[in-house]
């Protein structure tokens, strides 16, 4: 079970947290559970109206509860669940500040007390995915010894608007400290 595999040094992890029910929320600390999210998904559009909101009916539609989980002390992910959907980081931390379509919509974004900060987004793409991985001890972060993985943007998508997150292009990519772009 989930404790066997903590004493392992295993790192548990729910990938698709789509559907959380509230009262498992307050668990979360205490078995260090990593809930990896597909942030592109926390929008409204017509997988979401036509398929899955008629589907799950109204007792469950709180849907990717992020802030919720990062909230309740659980370690966050990303990831896109490519080729379902876009390997985009760039589209995946604007929806998770967001909420948002690429249109902008719905104003105020969806379900928006599920909003991330930019920050704990980007810590979910980043080191949270490295510790998700079991590599934080070497990846994850920008700091001396650490392998340098890493993307040079051509702005800073702390000082924009979030909506603008994904307009960034990329500038030069590095894996292990060499430029693979």
């Amino acid at each position: 079970g989930i404790r066997d595999s903590l004493r392992r040094g295993r790192r548990v992890t729910i990938a698709h947290a789509q559907v959380v029910d509230p009262a498992d929320l307050p668990r979360l600390r205490d078995l260090d559970v990593g809930f990896c999210f597909q942030p592109q998904w926390a929008m409204v559009d017509a997988v979401m109206t036509e398929l899955t909101l008629p589907r799950l009916g109204p007792h469950r539609e709180r849907q990717y509860r992020m802030r919720a989980a990062r909230d309740a002390g659980a370690r966050l992910s990303f990831g896109s669940d490519w080729p379902v959907t876009s390997p985009d980081v760039l589209a995946g931390l604007r929806t998770a500040v967001t909420r948002q379509d690429p249109d902008g919509l719905p104003a105020g974004g969806w379900q928006p007390e599920e909003r991330l900060t930019l920050s704990d987004a980007i810590d979910a793409a980043t080191s949270g995915v490295a510790l998700q991985a079991g590599d934080h001890a070497t990846r994850g972060t920008l700091r001396p010894g650490m392998i340098a993985d890493l993307v040079w943007l051509d702005r800073d998508i702390r000082s924009g608007p979030a909506d603008r997150i994904a307009d960034a292009r990329i500038r030069g990519t590095w894996r292990r400290g060499i430029r693979t772009f």
